[in-house]
């Protein structure tokens, strides 16, 4: 069996699931996704398995046509507070005491963060221009997704206690096996 090209942690997706709760749009959402994400909505996955990005997605972009675009950041920024301050914080301490509190360190090594939580998204950092580029694998992505991850990215600068913006995603390719968008960041 081929294994997905992009894959999330089952504790990504029960924060995902969290935030439609605290919503109120867990009936509005299962209602438009397939019998497959329905079920794990049901169901969520253990919390340190990965699942295909496609449950994922589909919730993703389901919110964005039911609440809009800034849910889904606020969704993003959301899902990365308790990933951050649990599962990261150990990786985060280390990162701040080797290159100092700032958001530069921590968009300087997206790469390795987020491989403990996702698969086949790569990211690139750009320190002159302050520009993230993240490279998604597969078809199919949704733009919501482009959404959720600018409101992730918002947590460098809450986890290095900065005031700071991502702008909105721009996507550079878009192919059948990848998509690359642009992030812009800046900080005080």
């Amino acid at each position: 069996m081929d294994r997905p090209p992009r894959q999330g942690l089952g504790q990504f997706f029960r924060a995902l699931c969290d935030f439609i709760d605290e919503r109120g749009l867990r009936e509005q959402v299962k209602a438009l996704v397939s019998a497959e994400t329905r079920q794990l909505m049901e169901r969520p996955p253990r919390p340190l398995a990965f699942l295909p990005s496609r449950p994922i997605d589909e919730v993703e972009a389901t919110l964005q046509k039911l609440a809009g675009v800034d849910a889904c950041v606020e969704a993003g920024l959301a899902v990365a507070r308790p990933l951050g301050w649990t599962l990261l914080r150990p990786v985060l301490r280390m990162v701040f005491q080797l290159f100092g509190q700032s958001p530069e360190p921590v968009f300087g090594n997206l790469d390795r963060f987020f491989s403990l939580v996702t698969r086949g998204i790569d990211f690139s950092w750009d320190g002159r221009e302050r520009v993230v580029m993240a490279r998604f694998a597969g078809e199919g992505t949704p733009e919501a997704a482009y959404h959720v991850l600018r409101g992730t990215l918002l947590f460098a600068f809450e986890v290095s206690g900065t005031v700071g913006e991502v702008s909105t995603p721009e996507v550079v390719e878009s192919t059948p096996s990848l998509s690359v968008v642009r992030y812009r960041v800046s900080w005080r």
